[in-house]
């Protein structure tokens, strides 16, 4: 077995382009897995933007050349520099990948809550879930639902029926997303909600569907002391917010 110098010679090589083009590179695969290994031990000690930045100042050349020096952490990297840069483009990234940034993201280098949604972009969701997984948490993203506010407003817009958002998000975060929209289109229609959907929206809280702060408060409207209150609650946080106004369709005693 190629000993850590072997591989560091092999990697050369490859930036040098000796052993194929970025993707079909003329290795085995126990030698590939050996090659992205040594090169995620050889990026760790800078962040990934830090890794951007010598990018950027053309230290690992452009194009293929660029593939090949920076092997598995390309996509991650150049996710990175078109996520600063406003492009919208994005690189699929593989189960390996999404493992290197979920490390990361334990070690505190994305930061936390919304910052490091906003950094990890749309691949977010994949990284919390390796998160979850490393960690031992029981908790999981599912990767085929939308964001509550992406349902809230395909409904406004008619772009999605009731039935496909209940059979997306289920029937208590439906009446949620319906009173909504029916608020938006100035309807005074609202669906009765309970003790059970308060606790479905603070567990939805706590995986970030409703922000952060002022912004939180804004999405969740009328419900927000008491979804926070029940968050605080699940999370151990000794802080208790007062609540002056019942909105008539809650019923916490049903």
């Amino acid at each position: 077995m190629a000993n850590n110098g072997e591989i560091d010679n092999l990697i050369i090589e490859i930036g040098q382009g000796i052993h194929g083009a970025p993707g079909q590179l003329n290795l085995d695969d126990e030698t590939l897995r050996r090659v992205d290994d040594r090169m995620i031990e050889i990026f760790s000690d800078r962040t990934i933007e830090q890794i951007a930045q010598e990018v950027i100042d053309k230290m690992y050349g452009t194009g293929d050349e660029r593939a090949l020096k920076l092997g598995i952490m390309y996509n991650i990297v150049q996710n990175h520099i078109n996520i600063e840069l406003g492009y919208p483009k994005r690189r699929d990234l593989n189960e390996k990948q999404i493992e290197i940034l979920a490390n990361r993201a334990i070690e505190g280098e994305f930061g936390e809550g919304m910052e490091r949604k906003k950094k990890l972009d749309q691949f977010f969701k994949r990284v919390m879930n390796k998160v979850f997984e490393l960690e031992g948490d029981d908790r999981r993203y599912d990767l085929n639902r939308l964001y509550i506010e992406e349902y809230i407003n395909k409904l406004y817009t008619n772009e999605i029926t009731d039935e496909e958002v209940k059979a997306a998000v289920g029937e208590l975060l439906y009446k949620f997303i319906r009173n909504k929209v029916n608020e938006m289109n100035g309807n005074n229609n609202r669906f009765q909600l309970n003790q059970e959907c308060i606790d479905v929206l603070a567990e939805e809280t706590i995986l970030l569907e409703f922000s952060e702060g002022e912004e939180r408060k804004e999405k969740l409207g009328e419900l927000y002391p008491f979804v926070q209150n029940k968050v605080n609650e699940i999370l151990g946080i000794d802080e208790i917010l007062d609540i002056n106004v019942n909105p008539w369709y809650l019923n916490l005693e049903n």
